[in-house]
């Protein structure tokens, strides 16, 4: 079986996918700060491993990377999933608000690469699935703080493809949609395409066996998110800022 590194696995998509591959009979690693909820995961056919550690932590979370490997063996895929959410009002900027999205959403996922990185190389293959979002892909109203750190992440999936495809290392990014999670609750308007974190797990999990580079998903909401990126940017902020109640003059 297939030894999975996720962190985020605490809730929300993480722990979804860390159960349905437990239930699939794989072996998983698990990463997140809270450790009681890591110990209620359902473990079913599968080996669990825990480890209750912060991603903005780089030398915790090499430590945990380690730990893995040497209880698990080689990490045949990490799904860097952690994560943070805080809607924005960009009429009142606080930079701490901002570089905390960056620290734990970007430096999150940097911190984890360079001991995933040496353990696949010497391993000669291996898998990273960076988790970033549609609000990548255009900024969004009260995502001031959180897109910026979604597009980053995309462009340094990217930009480490070219490096390591090559030496037999593939890179994925996700970009979901709206998905049920503790992120997602605190937003106070209709969210199309709403999904659970289960349907997204799955979805994750079938992306992850194609060669395709991008993983997204639902397909028709995604759709329509990729076609924002062509529209002049005038268009752009007036049909966005109608449909969710920030009309542009």
């Amino acid at each position: 079986m297939a030894h999975y590194f996720i962190t985020g696995a605490s809730s929300g998509i993480g722990a979804a996918l860390a159960e349905a591959l437990l239930a699939r009979g794989e072996t998983v690693t698990a990463v997140a700060r809270r450790e009681d909820r890591l110990k209620s995961l359902k473990t079913g056919r599968g080996t669990l491993l825990t480890a209750a550690c912060d991603v903005t932590d780089a030398a915790a979370l090499a430590t945990a990377i380690g730990a893995a490997r040497d209880a698990q063996g080689p990490i045949d895929s990490a799904i860097l999933n952690a994560g943070m959410y805080e809607p924005q009002d960009g009429t009142k900027i606080d930079p701490a608000v901002y570089a905390r999205h960056m620290d734990v959403n970007y430096m999150g996922v940097v911190n984890a690469l360079p001991a995933l990185v040496e353990g696949m190389l010497a391993h000669g293959s291996g898998q990273i699935a960076v988790v970033s979002s549609v609000a990548g892909w255009r900024g969004l109203p009260k995502a001031a703080a959180y897109g910026p750190t979604k597009a980053a992440l995309i462009s340094l999936a990217e930009s480490l493809t070219f490096d390591l495809a090559p030496r037999g290392i593939d890179v994925k990014v996700i970009c979901p949609g709206f998905v049920e999670t503790e992120s997602t609750a605190v937003n106070d308007y209709e969210m199309p395409g709403l999904m659970s974190a289960e349907t997204a797990a799955r979805e994750i999990m079938s992306g992850l066996e194609t060669r395709n580079f991008l993983i997204q998903f639902p397909t028709s909401f995604t759709r329509k998110m990729g076609l924002l990126r062509w529209l002049p940017d005038r268009t752009f902020f007036r049909l966005v800022g109608s449909r969710t109640g920030h009309p542009q003059p």
